[in-house]
């Protein structure tokens, strides 16, 4: 076998890239165990003496294993009461919000659509400039918000920044004569949007549905 040959048959890069590899491995372990030991212990200590806890004696393992913590927990209707309302929240306000996403972005994606760059820039300025804490309270309570699940979706229905992303998608992702050949062919602007728009659109409404789902379940202060 010619020294070429054995040169190709060699992987790119030979002991280099495997050092390389090996590197990056195990750089790649230290950085999840820095991750995810907090959580683990976090979970072990749930399950530990909240007094061998305090005393620094809990690392691995539960220190004298016990489940006071959880029975403290669930023994409070009102812990239970706050997951429902999170999980309720996060549940309708991001199909809201999706919703809402969508049939903002895929017009304002047209540009044929009349106003489109002063509805860009109206939408743009909401990402700079808000009311405050003060007026936003106001326009909730003026109309008839207060006290309803839809003050929490209502006033800030549309993530501006979500909508930018899903509007960018449908402009560049999505051929204009896949549209324009489905209205030849007599399909309406809805029917084009239905079953061709959504189902297209399916990689960037995951992404909504995940931002979206985080935004609602973080969302402490509204």
């Amino acid at each position: 076998m010619s020294a070429n040959a054995k040169t190709l048959g060699k992987r790119p890069g030979g002991l280099s890239d495997r050092a390389s590899d090996v590197v990056l491995v195990a750089l790649s372990v230290v950085i999840l165990l820095l991750v995810a030991y907090p959580l683990y212990y976090i979970l072990v200590a749930s399950f530990s003496d909240p007094y061998d806890v305090y005393a620094g004696k809990t690392f691995l393992l539960p220190s004298q294993f016990s489940l006071k913590g959880y029975a403290a927990v669930f023994s409070d209707d009102s812990i239970l009461l706050g997951y429902w309302n999170s999980i309720k929240y996060t549940v309708v306000g991001t199909i809201f919000s999706v919703v809402m996403i969508y049939i903002t972005a895929y017009p304002l994606s047209n540009p044929d659509l009349p106003g489109r760059k002063f509805f860009n820039i109206f939408f743009v300025i909401t990402m700079y400039f808000g009311g405050g804490l003060i007026p936003t309270y106001l326009i909730v309570k003026d109309t008839g918000l207060i006290n309803t699940i839809w003050a929490m979706f209502l006033p800030g229905g549309v993530a501006v920044s979500n909508m930018i992303i899903a509007r960018n998608f449908f402009e560049t992702s999505i051929p204009k004569e896949l549209k324009e050949a489905a209205e030849i062919d007599g399909a309406s602007k809805l029917r084009v949007f239905w079953d061709i728009i959504i189902p297209l659109s399916k990689p960037i409404m995951a992404v909504m549905v995940v931002f979206s789902m985080v935004a609602y379940w973080n969302d402490w202060f509204t």
